[in-house]
């Protein structure tokens, strides 16, 4: 796999720029992924077949240290920082990861923690396990294959105008199968140079240093994206970056945001495109261009990709699917079935072979592009001291497709917030509602209904 995203890459070339506009060429970045492979393997051992978990917030160090797990012939696991160190430890477990190399503060470098003495050899074919929550409430295992991931790398790398040259920003956490996938490793086959703007705090600052660092492409969720073309819209035009095409993914691509972007960086091309993480992760694609956009399709299949309606379901096969969620047969085999990956999205494929999607099937939402389940939270809410009764729902939000609301009986407000944020990310955390009780049904359920007309009141 580190030969298949490096093969067309140049030792002087820029991979990775901070920014600040620091940059580290590809044969440095060789250098530090040498030199966690070495780490590693004095500290674990032996790693193929293994899972190597990174918990790195530093976006230079985790892609650093995701390539050394390719190195070293392994199993990557990404785990999330920000949703706290006990989450972290548990995904790992789940995982059966052998070690974790994860980010040390003191002295702003890598270091390799041992973890799992059982050592358990993972499938000859996998190459990146991802976690992503489950209609069940518990976040699923997702077993990528290595051929299934450089498929969809150069079915991406086939219609988004990425280039040797290119320098792609990177937004969102890496621990996600769009920036990781999607994004970084597209970039990387492509020879182009990363620009890591994670460490800026404001959508303002990363959009100043789009254009400072002469990014050419943006991809991220329509949330964000509409953050950045508001923000730019209201610079003078030398001011703005100068994007060649910008690329939308997990949830609608509304007209007001179409337009919003077409005003802000009026030379880009617009794409629209689906995608889960049980498929590598994209599925279709579409560009402006094409009559379907207009009519909000998320366009046709990529690659070998094929797509399909069952019962108003849409179903994927093809080479990027999943091998299936780790040690959990049932939902395996729910999901995997003799048509194809099931995705719990309703939509239809038209005439053309245009796909569109009008929503989940399942109790799974998307706040800021992100797949949440209410129950998954809801069940970490349950576990906090004091806390009786808890129920999450999900209500409209302009800014962000949707915003969670937890409505809890017992346990003190202040102890909850960091509860969530010691197990959750931060698209998962939820605004707390103390109540008495929970309304009911008449078969004595909680009256979601209620609960959501309660959590849309100013």
């Amino acid at each position: 796999m580190l030969n298949f995203l490096l093969e067309h890459s140049k030792e002087d070339a820029p991979a990775f720029v901070r920014a600040n506009g620091e940059a580290m060429p590809y044969g440095s970045l060789a250098e530090a992924v040498r030199a966690v492979v070495d780490a590693v393997v004095a500290q674990a051992g032996t790693m193929k077949q293994r899972a190597l978990g990174v918990a790195v917030a530093d976006q230079a160090g985790f892609l650093v240290a995701s390539l050394a797990a390719f190195a070293l012939e392994a199993v990557l696991v990404p785990l999330d920082v920000r949703a706290g160190r006990e989450a972290v430890a548990a995904q790992a477990r789940r995982a059966h990861v052998v070690a974790i190399v994860e980010g040390d503060p003191e002295n702003d470098s890598l270091r390799v923690v041992p973890c799992d003495p059982k050592r358990v050899e993972q499938d000859a074919r996998a190459q990146l396990i991802l976690f992503t929550s489950g209609s069940s409430g518990a976040p699923k295992a997702v077993v990528l294959s290595r051929a299934g991931l450089q498929a969809n790398i150069d079915a991406i790398g086939a219609y988004l105008p990425i280039t040797a040259a290119a320098r792609t920003p990177l937004t969102l956490p890496l621990c996600y199968s769009y920036a990781l996938v999607g994004q970084a490793f597209v970039t990387l086959r492509k020879g182009g140079a990363l620009v890591g703007l994670g460490e800026l705090a404001y959508p303002a600052q990363q959009v100043e240093a789009m254009a400072r660092l002469e990014c050419d492409g943006i991809s991220s969720v329509p949330t964000a994206l509409r953050t950045f073309a508001e923000i730019a819209v209201e610079l003078p035009a030398p001011e703005r970056p100068e994007l060649r095409y910008v690329a939308s993914a997990g949830g609608p691509l509304d007209r007001a945001t179409i337009e919003l972007l077409r005003a802000a960086f009026p030379r880009a091309r617009l794409y629209n495109q689906y995608g889960l993480t049980e498929a590598s992760p994209r599925v279709t694609a579409i560009s402006e261009r094409e009559p379907a956009f207009a009519k909000g399709s998320v366009g046709r299949p990529i690659g070998e990709t094929r797509v399909s309606a069952v019962d108003g379901e849409l179903v994927v096969s093809g080479p990027s699917v999943m091998l299936g969620y780790l040690d959990d047969p049932e939902a395996t085999r729910e999901a995997l079935r003799a048509d194809g990956l099931h995705t719990g999205d309703r939509g239809r494929v038209d005439d053309e072979g245009y796909v569109y999607v009008d929503g989940r099937l399942d109790g799974l939402v998307k706040v800021a592009g992100e797949r949440v389940s209410v129950d998954e939270v809801a069940e970490v809410l349950r576990g906090a001291a004091g806390v009786t009764e808890a129920c999450v729902v999900a209500v409209p939000d302009e800014r962000t497709g949707a915003r969670l609301v937890a409505f809890v009986v017992g346990g003190d407000p202040g102890d909850l917030k960091a509860w969530m944020r010691e197990r959750l990310p931060p698209a998962k955390r939820p605004r707390i509602e103390s109540v008495a009780e929970l309304p009911r049904t008449a078969n004595g359920k909680p009256d979601l209904p209620a609960l959501r007309a309660r959590a849309e009141r100013p």
